[in-house]
């Protein structure tokens, strides 16, 4: 009777609305993006930013503009919900709205009209992952995201984050877009 009321005890500490691991989700991010597709090797700016709203809910967007042969820039803006699996871990869902576009820069017409090696959409995407605090140093996820409409993905994600300074972390990640291999580095900073 004992056992069963403390695993009734810890259920119910794991899913109470209340719970919330040390994890902070106030920040901006900042770095160089790399990825990979068809041949491609793009490059530039990624910028990333949280905040949370109350203790639950929070808002999030990014930024990045990758260029080689042809430019790829992306945008993205949302809202999720995290959960406290224990003091140190979380698990959050949510959506957003996504806007790619892919840019050669040449246009052109012929005797059936103007064309252009430009192409954008705007389009809805749902986004989940995990938190995990490892020490008082390192914090580790992992996230996956499917982005639908014209330039659909599904897109893996591991990241990892060392602390320098109290608010002020060196971030990582290794990032999968429909197969295609990318990276990002660069520094988180906590407010």
């Amino acid at each position: 009777m004992e056992k069963k009321i403390k695993g009734l005890v810890l259920a119910s500490a794991l899913f109470a609305g209340g719970a919330s691991a040390e994890l902070n989700y106030t920040y901006v991010e900042g770095g160089l993006g790399i990825w990979s597709p068809s041949g491609q090797t793009y490059i530039g700016p990624d910028l990333r930013a949280s905040y949370l709203i109350n203790e639950n809910v929070f808002a999030f967007g990014g930024f990045r503009f990758l260029t080689d042969d042809l430019d790829y820039t992306n945008f993205h803006v949302g809202a999720a919900y995290r959960q406290a699996i224990d003091a140190k871990t979380d698990w959050w869902a949510g959506a957003s709205i996504e806007y790619q576009d892919i840019d050669g820069g040449r246009s052109y017409c012929d005797f059936w009209g103007c064309y252009s090696d430009s192409f954008d959409d705007t389009a809805p995407a749902i986004r989940g992952g995990i938190r995990h605090q490892l020490d008082d140093d390192i914090e580790l996820g992992v996230s996956a995201r499917l982005v639908t409409g014209d330039l659909d993905y599904f897109g893996l994600n591991g990241q990892a984050r060392f602390r320098l300074q109290d608010n002020l972390s060196l971030t990582g990640e290794v990032d999968l877009q429909d197969g295609d291999f990318g990276l990002f580095g660069g520094v988180t900073f906590f407010f």
